[in-house]
């Protein structure tokens, strides 16, 4: 039996580095949907962090170090929203190639001077420049696929402006609306879609407002009207909870990287906005 099971073992690694793929690793789950949309089955996609792990709490798993160890290339957002991956992925594999998926893209400050919102994905139009950089990072890792990556690209590009102006028209009802969230991850997508000014119950750090800031966004709630706070899905708020309650409102979970398909996750948020701003 340890016999059997040694040579299964053996057999698990060599078909792990046999596969013949060039490997590329993603820090998000929207990146590694661009990774693996573009790639298809010419690219071995690996995202390190699940649909709804927080980012500033993730710490790889051995066999996510093991993809890393192995990988051609790297995609990562910047924006201090996984920075620090990018040191653990180096630490693995110091000669990979990194993409900074944000670099160059417009960006929107938030919280301290200097420090910025990383939900850039959440506008559809910076998303598609996001996959025309993947893309070309990928023909960078295997020029001789350029022609796939590039006719992928062309395909992914028609769905997603099909999909941004299917969000512009659903949510013509709520815009100009103010609203009020759990944490400031909302800012392109408000930009994006016409919305109304984002008031968070948390600064850019992530930490609540304080007793002044918090008395504010009540007499917001009242004075708008509001009927609804944007809450995470993932991360509880027992301030959240609080503001509900003592403005009568409901709270509609919803959280920007809580489902893998980039389609899928952008029309749930639109669905959740909907409900939240009506």
């Amino acid at each position: 039996m340890k016999k059997i099971a040694i040579l299964v073992l053996i057999f698990l690694i060599v078909s792990l580095y046999s596969s013949g793929k060039i490997s590329v690793v993603a820090s998000i789950p929207p990146l590694g949907y661009a990774v693996q949309m573009l790639g298809g089955e010419l690219i071995d996609t690996n995202v390190l962090m699940r649909a709804g792990d927080n980012p500033h709490i993730y710490t790889p798993m051995p066999r996510k170090i093991l993809e890393i160890s192995r990988a051609s290339g790297f995609v990562t957002l910047g924006l201090g929203i996984d920075d620090w991956i990018v040191e653990k992925v180096r630490s693995v594999n110091p000669s990979i190639p990194v993409l900074v998926a944000s670099d160059g893209l417009a960006h929107l400050a938030i919280g301290k001077p200097g420090a910025y919102n990383p939900h850039i994905w959440l506008d559809v139009k910076l998303y598609e420049m996001i996959c025309v950089k993947t893309c070309a990072f990928l023909i960078e890792l295997a020029p001789e696929d350029k022609d796939v990556f590039s006719r992928n690209l062309g395909i992914l590009l028609v769905r997603l402006d099909s999909l941004d102006s299917r969000i512009r028209s659903e949510l013509l009802p709520i815009r100009g609306r103010d609203f009020v969230v759990q944490h400031p991850a909302w800012d392109y997508f408000a930009r994006a879609y016409g919305l109304g000014k984002e008031y968070s119950l948390a600064t850019g750090s992530e930490q609540n407002v304080g007793p002044r800031e918090y008395s504010k966004i009540l007499n917001v709630i009242k004075k708008e009207h509001i009927k609804a706070i944007i809450g995470d899905l993932v991360t509880p708020s027992r301030l959240t909870e609080s503001a509900a309650k003592e403005s009568n409102s409901k709270i509609v979970k919803l959280n920007p990287i809580s489902i893998f398909n980039y389609f899928d996750l952008m029309k749930g948020i639109t669905k959740g906005f909907l409900n939240a701003l009506k």
